[in-house]
């Protein structure tokens, strides 16, 4: 196992998987790691054994709306559905451009129709290229979405849509939020965890590290 150990002044120990498959524990000084690690290696085998298939699922090619295309390095980045094929520039930052344009339309035409039927009104829609989020709602209204959505299923990339917008709302992850979140988007538990599982798959996707600035 790949494994990082942590010592912050924590109360308690606990243990993570990254998306990558990387394991961290934080533990406070004098800890006993080896012991922790050894209690919960059912669980972190389990754990892996599911990121080991995810990895043989990411390297299928590049994911483009749950589907995975075959990657073309060309001088001029191009998805291009009818081929399934996505042509990779030398440079990343030509690359997103491409797919931001790509996905632009698409989360536009979900803010639209949904926020019409969710009763808010969103001011700007950003699309960026983000590292640790799908979405996110400012205190002003403006939406910010993650390229990376251009990836996942177009149900999935609806919910995150739904789930920004009742942002607007609802500030907090509250029971109110979750209820008004599943008034349009009933299977929202399912989504998350469906969720959960492409972003190790992005993680883990050797187009997507080169496009983070990965090797």
């Amino acid at each position: 196992m790949d494994i990082e150990v942590r010592r912050r002044p924590v109360k308690y120990a606990r243990i993570e998987v990254k998306p990558d498959g990387k394991v961290i524990v934080t533990a406070p000084e004098g800890y006993d790691v080896g012991s922790f690690v050894e209690r919960h290696r059912g669980w972190l085998e389990a754990k892996l054994g599911e990121i080991d298939g995810l990895r043989e699922v990411a390297e299928k090619g590049f994911p483009i709306d749950g589907e995975f295309y075959q990657v073309i390095r060309g001088r001029k980045a191009k998805v291009h559905e009818r081929f399934r094929t996505v042509v990779f520039s030398a440079y990343p930052d030509e690359t997103l451009a491409e797919l931001k344009a790509y996905l632009r339309p698409k989360i536009l035409a979900l803010v639209s129709g949904y926020s019409q039927r969710m009763g808010v009104s969103p001011k700007k829609v950003f699309i960026r290229h983000q590292r640790s989020r799908w979405g996110s709602c400012s205190s002003r209204g403006n939406l910010n979405f993650n390229v990376r959505l251009v990836s996942v299923p177009p149900e999935l990339r609806e919910y995150v849509v739904v789930h920004e917008l009742a942002h607007l709302k609802f500030q907090e992850h509250s029971k109110a939020f979750w209820d008004f979140v599943g008034r349009f988007y009933p299977d929202y538990r399912e989504a998350r965890e469906e969720l959960r599982k492409w972003w190790s798959i992005i993680e883990l996707n050797p187009y997507w590290r080169w496009l983070g600035g990965g090797t």
